[in-house]
């Protein structure tokens, strides 16, 4: 069943107050993100810095320069700590996200969505998706290629003579947002695709772009829309932040908006979208009113 934005909109609001429920996946997400991240950096502290006294140096420009010279000796393993800990972030955060794509499908379908559908989206999906998120990395990482000439023009010996060459990275940064604009809407729809056709990394990959072919002019909206509410969100957050009676709260205040408004709501907003757009069977207006009747479905 086809439905316009507004009405995606106005579904997702009122699915997600029947559905609180729904934030669980990010608040254990951000949660499970900040220990993992934690567990690695002690990891990576006690392996590489271990051995290094603090208290042997008194000059703290002396302490600089050693603690500079002991990581500088440790490049390689601070790099590969590196890349196995955001490895490990990339699969914590595709599991929750195929356990909120999970529940918001169920939402979408039958009006209520359980804790349990997001164990089982999680566990069914998180290979698959992290996998894809893995791939659509280097692809961003891969436009890194526009700063190269740029880069290998420039003169660090002499920086009066790099005119030419800050030009070229300056023209190269801009390629590089373009790029990086292009390749996020294109690939807007890949995780939703990927979980709720249950797809390999590959193929969630091309039903995304081949939805975004299919479904240019709304994707295109809803990620306006999105990039609206947040944008208005940084505001009201930038001026709760000057004020002082507060600014000590409204960062928890702000935190809670995001996990468990902001970020459920969009979930079923994409959802939706994904799934009237390719004719899946979604909740329809009076059986938001009626959640138990499934006969209107």
């Amino acid at each position: 069943m086809a439905e316009d934005i507004g009405k995606i909109l106005s579904n997702g609001i009122e699915t997600y107050t029947k559905n609180l429920n729904l934030c669980a996946p990010f608040i254990l997400n951000i949660f499970f993100l900040l220990v993992v991240a934690l567990i690695i950096a002690v990891i990576g502290f006690l392996t590489i810095l271990g051995s290094f006294s603090f208290n042997e140096y008194s000059d703290p420009e002396a302490l600089a320069l050693a603690f500079v010279s002991t990581l500088s000796q440790h490049v390689y393993e601070i790099a590969v700590l590196a890349i196995i800990g955001f490895l490990i972030l990339i699969f914590i955060a595709s599991f929750f996200t195929s356990g909120a794509i999970g529940m918001a499908r169920e939402a979408n379908e039958t009006g209520k969505s359980r804790l349990s559908t997001m164990m089982e989206a999680g566990k069914k999906n998180v290979v698959n998706l992290f996998l894809a998120e893995t791939m659509v990395q280097l692809l961003f990482f891969a436009g890194i290629v526009f700063l190269v000439p740029g880069i290998k023009s420039m003169d660090f010996s002499q920086p009066s003579e790099n005119a030419s060459a800050g030009l070229l990275l300056l023209i190269g940064l801009l390629l590089l947002m373009i790029y990086l604009l292009i390749l996020s809407v294109v690939l807007a729809a890949f995780r939703y695709a990927l979980v709720i056709e249950s797809l390999g990394p590959v193929e969630g990959i091309i039903a995304g772009i081949d939805f975004f072919k299919k479904n240019m002019f709304d994707v295109v909206l809803l990620i306006l829309v999105t990039f609206a509410v947040a944008f208005v969100f940084a505001i009201i957050d930038m001026i709760m932040n000057f004020i002082p009676v507060i600014t000590d709260i409204w960062s928890i205040i702000s935190l809670i908006i995001s996990l468990c408004i902001l970020s459920p709501v969009m979930a079923l907003w994409w959802v939706r979208l994904y799934m009237t757009r390719t004719g899946k069977q979604v909740f329809v207006d009076d059986l938001l009113a009626h959640p138990n009747d499934l006969t209107h479905v």
